[in-house]
């Protein structure tokens, strides 16, 4: 599966391959960078539903937007989260800088 991009308004959903490992975060950095400064981006929901794997490569793309959004006031939320990778946002701590939900509601943004 490719990653897919969405932009609404000020926000972008992102639908993330099935392995969010070393092989792939480069490029989804680089894209996910792009449509943050082409189309001023404040808030990320970052869609899960179809990851069954992520490494420490994937922790690096969620902290470098979570760096990255920070400044601009923004956001991070995650969403549909597997057992597997829930053990890694809380192990690794990342849920202090994201926030987590099973549905996301663009209304509120």
């Amino acid at each position: 599966m490719e990653v897919l991009y969405e932009v609404r308004g000020d926000n972008l959903l992102i639908y993330l391959p099935r392995e969010l490992d070393h092989h792939n975060a480069k490029m989804i950095t680089e894209q996910t960078d792009w449509y943050i400064i082409s189309n001023r981006i404040k808030n990320i929901i970052f869609n899960f539903k179809n990851t069954d794997f992520m490494d420490s490569s994937g922790i690096g793309v969620i902290m470098g937007r979570y760096k990255l959004l920070k400044g601009l006031g923004g956001e991070i939320t995650v969403t549909n989260i597997n057992p597997s990778i829930d053990r890694i946002f809380t192990i690794s701590g990342l849920y202090k800088i994201v926030n987590k939900t099973t549905m996301p509601s663009l209304a509120k943004w």
